[in-house]
């Protein structure tokens, strides 16, 4: 099937968005605690970095900011306190708006481009010592496309938030570097049954694209399902 026609025939639509991947990265550890100690981690992570807490404050939520008396969800918790905004206060977006397309409605299965990627990926069996830059680049793939917990990527754990709020996952700075870099060398192949003829390959360029974008920002990358 030719990537071109095929391009209209899929209706979900993904979103790359910059991020701070180690406010992420700390608060889902808080979000994923069931200890008695989560509320005074939640409140140390507004001590030590006071911006989350003036951004939830403008957001109207009152002090203390008790997570116990929280009304919002864990999604949109994890958006509201990690995510980069423009000069007009909205979540920032990474690449050019053709990339960002190409990303959002990938022509395949559930549009995702990731999931196709993930699908039809294999390792460079012509290089030697390949499989172990193959597989870092699955876990870095299924992180950023189905966070859980850092040992689990089974589902997403950020799903199903309020007004259809669904993270899927997100790579910290030095994750975007290290992905860029696998990516960008010969330890993948693709696989001899993908249905799109170029699909991994056009695929890969545009993530390419979009996680430079992210790395002239030194920012990580938090992967979005519009719902």
């Amino acid at each position: 099937m030719d990537l071109d026609q095929a391009h209209d025939s899929t209706t979900a639509f993904y979103t790359l968005h910059s991020c701070d991947g180690d406010v992420a990265g700390e608060l889902t550890a808080i979000l994923s605690d069931d200890s008695p100690s989560k509320e005074g981690n939640w409140q140390q992570l507004l001590r030590n970095r006071t911006s989350i807490r003036n951004r939830l404050v403008d957001q109207g939520l009152i002090e203390p900011l008790s997570l116990e008396e929280m009304t919002w969800d864990d999604s949109m918790l994890l958006f509201t306190c990690s995510i980069h905004l423009d000069e007009e206060g909205k979540p920032m977006t990474v690449g050019d708006n053709l990339t960002r397309e190409r990303f959002g409605r990938f022509p395949h299965g559930n549009g995702s481009l990731i999931n196709y990627v993930l699908e039809f990926l294999r390792p460079n069996n012509r290089v030697k010592s390949s499989n172990e830059g193959y597989n870092n680049t699955l876990n870095l793939l299924n992180k950023l496309n189905s966070f859980n917990t850092l040992d689990n990527y089974d589902s997403p754990r950020y799903d199903g938030g309020r007004g259809g709020m669904n993270i899927l996952g997100f790579l910290s700075f030095e994750e975007v570097v290290e992905l860029r870099k696998l990516l960008g060398g010969r330890n993948w192949s693709v696989a001899s049954d993908e249905p799109l003829d170029g699909g991994v390959r056009d695929a890969i360029k545009h993530l390419l694209s979009m996680i430079k974008a992210a790395e002239r920002r030194d920012s990580g990358v938090m992967h979005r399902a519009h719902s």
